[in-house]
Formats: C-alpha cells, sequence, structure tokens
C-alpha cells in the first residue's frame, strides 16, 4: 500500500465512526479544547502575525517560548511572505505558484523557531500550526501524531504533506463527510480536527 492509500483509509476511518462525537466534543464551549477559539480568537488578522495568534497556537499545546514569540512578531520578512500568499485559494485549488509561496512562509516561520544554540533544533510543529491559523483553507495544521495516524514516511517534508492533503481533499467522498460533520471551521480545519482526535483514541 502506499503512502497516499494508507493516509485515504485512515481518514476515512477518523471521519466514520464516531466522529460526530468527537468533533462535538472538541468544539464544545464548556470543554477543554480549543474549538473554534482556535480560529476565532481575534483579532486574527490575514495580513500580520499577532500576539493573538501565538496565543491560539499555544491553545493547541504548542511550545512557543519567549526568544521565538520576539522574534516572530518583529520580523518583517516573515510578514512579506505571509502577505504573498493567497486568502482565497483552498488547498485542493492550490497550484504549484500558490504552494511555493505558502513554503516560502512556512520555512521562514520554521527559521524563526530555531534554537541557535542548541545543537539541532528543528521545530516544525508550531510553525505548522501558526502557518494554519493564517491560512486555514490552505494550510492543514498537523503534528507528529497525526504524521504517525495516517502512515507519513519518514524523512519528513512538508510539502509531501501538503501534497497528500491536497488529494484527500480532492476526494468527494471525504469531502462530503467533512460537510456532515458539527463544526463551522473551514473543512481544511475539521479534517485536522478528526484525524487528531482519532489518532489520540
Amino acid at each position: 500500500m502506499d503512502e497516499f492509500a494508507r493516509a485515504y483509509a485512515a481518514t476515512l476511518d477518523a471521519l466514520t465512526g464516531d466522529a460526530a462525537s468527537r468533533i462535538a466534543a472538541y468544539y464544545d464551549p464548556e470543554g477543554d479544547y480549543a474549538g473554534g477559539s482556535f480560529l476565532a480568537f481575534g483579532p486574527n488578522t490575514p495580513t500580520e502575525v499577532t500576539a493573538a495568534d501565538l496565543f491560539a497556537v499555544a491553545l493547541l499545546n504548542a511550545d512557543i517560548g519567549a526568544r521565538a514569540a520576539r522574534r516572530v512578531l518583529a520580523d518583517e520578512r516573515l510578514v512579506a511572505n505571509l502577505q504573498a500568499v493567497p486568502t482565497d485559494v483552498r488547498l485542493e485549488d492550490a497550484d504549484d505558484g500558490v504552494l511555493d509561496v505558502a513554503g516560502r512562509f512556512y520555512e521562514r516561520l520554521r527559521q524563526l523557531f530555531v534554537d541557535p544554540r542548541a545543537a539541532r533544533s528543528d521545530p516544525w510543529v508550531a510553525p505548522a500550526k501558526l502557518a494554519a491559523r493564517k491560512r486555514p483553507w490552505l494550510l492543514p495544521v498537523r503534528d507528529g501524531l497525526v504524521r504517525q495516524y495516517l502512515g507519513m514516511q519518514k524523512p519528513y517534508s512538508y510539502r509531501r504533506d501538503w501534497q497528500i492533503y491536497q488529494q484527500l481533499m480532492r476526494d468527494e467522498q471525504i469531502r462530503g463527510l467533512l460537510d456532515d460533520l458539527p463544526a463551522n471551521d473551514p473543512p481544511l480545519r475539521i479534517l485536522d480536527v478528526a484525524l487528531w482526535t482519532r489518532a489520540r483514541q
């Protein structure tokens, strides 16, 4: 079974069975999950990164140190990279040009999270979550647990991950299952929630 076939089978499993109850629990405003606050906590301005964005990412249990926070909030190049990423393109419709500019934004985020004092520093989860907060129709959240659940191979490659998610979002059956789930976030975000809640069972 190839990498996409494994991811597709796992995704169908995550979107069926008890998926509706898992999604409802995640988005319950009386619960302790991030729920709709991840995208709704404001301001969520599409052209800049603010402290509100970092707080929203922290709600997903992402590790954001003081140094990385200062660097992200002060970086003019990051703002320019973000502003180059279209706000009206969904992942399923994105071409290589859109993914290229999104990749430059994400790669800049990763650079800002690197610890220059560490012998080896390869942060990617917090940058992935922050990128998804800024472009929730285009960029998936992703973390190690979900990658493992989907059977994504090592070495890690965000571009390959995006391509797999893109294929998933282009599938009519998956889109239909997402439409039936009880949440108002963009479908790509709901997919992330369905995968994460299933993977941690």
